[in-house]
């Protein structure tokens, strides 16, 4: 429309001219705003001038007029084509303030900016935007921005502001059709005064045994002016903050009601105070400590339970717990091992094995901080599980092995459950307690044996022990482990005389009657360290030789010479290495060759 209007006010203008008429200079002054909207001066635009492109709104050249006529029926629809006051009005009606009726409210709790675009809207403007900011005075940079997406709607909030300081709350009104006329940042200032608003949301209170810290979110918004004062039991307690956090100490034993508000230069909050309850007390050991067992999967397990003894405040950040404490045994000062459990965690369970002692013993202390408890009473983690008692049914069975004396040891265990680290431990001593080396037979194994070397003397006796890794319980009467078997004399002995090369001979000759599994008279099976000792005597009862004949030899050879008198007497005992059994009666080994006189003598 605009360009068509524009088209006949320039002939018009032309046909005046050419005519001549008198009113030329005032018909030019009536138009000169429409001649000044084509070219910018008072040069009449030739014909060839309209080939230029001509925007479809030029709304923003500097002589758009504020006519009230624009907005009145004489510059609308058809009459517009006809009057030239219209020349100078924008394409759209611009808006300004007034046309919005805006109003801003505020306080610390917020700003209310009130508006109404019922007259905007029936404009018909296109594209039409409108976007409501805040700023501090003086500040270019908004504090909050939001478009209007309904704009039917006629209010909008902000909450929190501070006392005390200037806002500018603002509208700006954009379209299509933008001109100089449009007022695009209607403002309007506003200044609250008064206490804040609002306390912390929400308070968190940790501490020790003689102090408490609070810490809070901070308020909103965060003014120069802000500042927080903690209050125990109601009572403020020190000066105030403009930190989120404070701690106060020195505080007694006891429950307190710690809250906390926001201030200003203004006052105080009136709104409800966060606050919780916070106990100092003073810290004791845990209660209700248990042990229980259980074998499983052939381990022994010790399963450790106790209870606390005090209650902390959960909101407190500092650090709790418990502290299991491990010895040895009783009579150690220091333990050899600590455990830290957090706050929630109340029981342990332990495996025995070769880490752990079967005498440990533990104590539980309650820690808070860098403070701890008194420890509870020692208690026995293993040993209270099973009793030690000593194996039943031991024997001792002698049996000759591979040529060699060996002593076979059986036992059944008198534990009830056996598990990993259980076993019997064998002493091995002589019968005056000297002990000669030991050795542990781990469960389920119920047999073992020795054999009978130079290590090991004849008298050697065996005592037997439940053991639970390095803890041995009672032992078992001492038993013998070789001088079971009976070194009885050789029987039916037999001595034979003989004359070889002008020489006496005598040959002893005997039955053994040693009686021990896995050997007998009649086989060649030796016996390693065994055997039969042959001593000569003199008249006098002096040892005059002896010699060891080995199993399963039966007889020795004497011949009389000038180291054997004639009046000789052997013994024959049975031998074990350096022990002997008993002797047969001595008996003459030549003399009882009769000496009779020679017969048939001639001269």
């Amino acid at each position: 429309m605009w360009p068509v209007r524009r088209t006949c006010l320039v002939l018009l203008l032309v046909l005046q001219l050419v005519a001549g008429t008198a009113g030329q200079d005032e018909v030019r002054e009536e138009n000169s705003d429409i001649v000044k909207n084509v070219r910018g001066d008072d040069i009449v635009p030739e014909e060839i001038d309209y080939e230029y492109d001509i925007p479809l709104h030029d709304d923003f050249i500097d002589d758009v007029c504020d006519n009230p006529v624009c907005w009145s029926p004489l510059c609308s629809g058809a009459e517009e084509l006809d009057n030239i006051q219209c020349g100078c009005c924008p394409s759209t009606r611009p808006v300004k303030m007034t046309d919005i009726d805006l109003t801003v409210s505020c306080d610390t709790s917020g700003a209310v900016v009130r508006y109404n675009l019922t007259n905007v809207l029936g404009f018909g403007l296109e594209n039409l935007t409108v976007v409501i900011s805040y700023h501090m005075e003086g500040e270019q940079d908004s504090l909050d921005r939001k478009e209007v997406e309904d704009l039917e709607d006629t209010e909008i909030s902000w909450p929190g502001l501070c006392s005390g300081v200037s806002y500018q709350f603002c509208v700006e009104v954009t379209h299509a059709h933008m001109s100089k006329l449009d007022e695009q940042n209607m403002c309007q200032a506003c200044t609250p005064h008064g206490p804040p608003a609002s306390n912390p949301s929400s308070l968190l209170v940790s501490g020790g045994l003689t102090y408490l810290s609070a810490s809070w979110p901070a308020v909103s918004p965060q003014c120069a002016d802000l500042t927080y004062q903690v209050l125990l039991n109601g009572v403020t307690q020190d000066q105030p903050t403009d930190k989120t956090s404070h701690m106060i100490s020195f505080l007694d034993p006891g429950l307190y009601n710690v809250s906390v508000r926001a201030e200003n230069n203004e006052g105080h909050s009136t709104q409800p105070l966060p606050s919780t309850l916070y106990t100092i007390t003073e810290i004791t050991p845990p209660v209700d400590v248990q042990v229980t067992h259980a074998v499983s999967h052939g381990s022994l397990l010790a399963q450790v339970r106790w209870n606390k003894s005090i209650d902390f405040e959960e909101e407190s950040l500092t650090r709790r717990g418990y502290l299991l404490n491990l010895y040895n045994s009783g009579e150690e000062d220091m333990p050899a091992l600590i455990e830290e459990f957090t706050w929630d965690e109340m029981e342990k369970t332990f495996l025995f094995d070769s880490s752990l002692s079967w005498n440990t013993k533990f104590s539980v202390q309650t820690f808070f901080g860098n403070h701890e408890s008194n420890e509870t009473e020692l208690t026995e983690l293993f040993s209270d599980a099973i009793e030690l008692s000593p194996p039943e049914d031991v024997t001792v069975r002698n049996v000759v092995i591979n040529d060699t004396l060996a002593a076979v040891i059986d036992w059944a265990t008198s534990v009830d459950e056996e598990f990993e680290g259980l076993g019997i431990f064998i002493t091995l001593s002589t019968k005056d307690n000297s002990e000669l080396y030991s050795v542990n037979i781990s469960h389920p194994q119920n047999t073992t044996t020795f054999t009978f070397t130079n290590d090991l003397p004849w008298d050697t006796v065996i005592t037997l022990h439940t053991s639970a890794g390095d803890a041995l319980g009672q032992g078992t009467e001492p038993l013998e482990l070789f001088s079971t078997v009976e070194l009885t004399a050789p029987t039916n002995i037999t001595l034979t005389h003989t004359v070889e090369n002008d020489t006496l001979t005598a040959v002893v000759e005997w039955e053994h009657a040693v009686v021990v599994e896995g050997f007998t008279a009649d086989q060649a099976v030796s016996i390693d360290g065994m055997g039969t000792v042959v001593k000569l005597w003199d008249e006098e009862s002096n040892l005059l030789r002896s010699e060891k004949v080995p199993l399963p030899e039966n007889s020795v050879v004497f011949t009389l010479d000038g180291d054997l008198p004639w009046n000789t007497q052997f013994t024959l005992q049975t031998f074990a290495m350096e022990h002997e059994g008993d002797k047969t009666d001595a008996e003459d080994l030549f003399s009882g060759v009769a000496l009779t006189a020679p017969v048939n003598m001639t001269v």
